[in-house]
C-alpha cells in the first residue's frame, strides 16, 4: 500500500487498522455485526463490533506463487512480477520465439497470458485488473485465432 494511503487510512477516527491479526469468524445475520480477530499469538477469538469490512492485502507479489511461474519458463523480474507483452520479449531470460511482437499481455510464451497485480507495470486496482482480465480473455480468442484453434 502506497504511503499516502496509509497515511489517510490510519487518520480516520472510526477506523483500526490491524497488523499480525487473523479474521477467524464474522458473526451476521441480515448485516455484519462482528469480526472474530485473533491478534498476535493468541488461540483465543476477540470479537470486534462492525458493519463494514475492508482488507487491504497489498500490491506485492506474493513469490512462492511467481516462483511456481518461473518454473514453467515464465519471466519474472527481481521484484517477483511476471513480464507481459513487449517487456516479456525483451527480457535478457526470454527469447520470444515468434516473429511478431508479444500480445499486450501475453508472457515469454506464446498463448500465455497474465493479468492483474501479478503483472509488472499493471496498474494495483481492482478494477485494473478485471479490465485486464477481460481483455485476456479476448487476447486468447486472438491467439487462437492465430494457431487455428476455437
Amino acid at each position: 500500500m502506497s504511503q499516502y494511503l496509509i497515511d489517510q487510512v490510519s487518520a480516520i477516527p472510526n477506523v483500526n487498522v490491524r497488523v499480525r491479526t487473523q479474521v477467524a469468524a464474522l458473526e451476521a445475520g441480515d448485516r455484519l455485526r462482528a469480526v472474530m480477530m485473533r491478534s498476535g499469538d493468541s488461540t483465543k477469538p476477540v470479537p470486534l463490533p462492525a458493519d463494514a469490512w475492508f482488507i487491504c492485502t497489498g500490491g506485492v507479489p506474493r513469490t512462492p506463487r511467481t516462483d511456481d511461474a518461473a518454473g514453467i519458463g515464465l519471466v519474472i523480474n527481481t521484484a517477483g512480477y511476471l513480464m507481459t507483452g513487449c517487456d516479456a520479449a525483451s527480457d535478457p531470460g526470454g527469447s520470444w520465439p515468434l516473429p511478431r511482437k508479444p500480445l499486450p499481455l501475453e508472457t515469454n510464451l506464446p498463448g500465455v497470458f497474465a493479468a492483474g497485480d501479478v503483472r509488472c507495470g499493471s496498474v494495483k486496482r481492482c478494477a485494473a485488473a478485471i479490465g485486464e482480465g477481460s481483455m485476456a480473455v479476448a487476447l486468447v480468442h486472438r491467439r487462437l485465432a492465430e494457431v487455428g484453434g476455437d
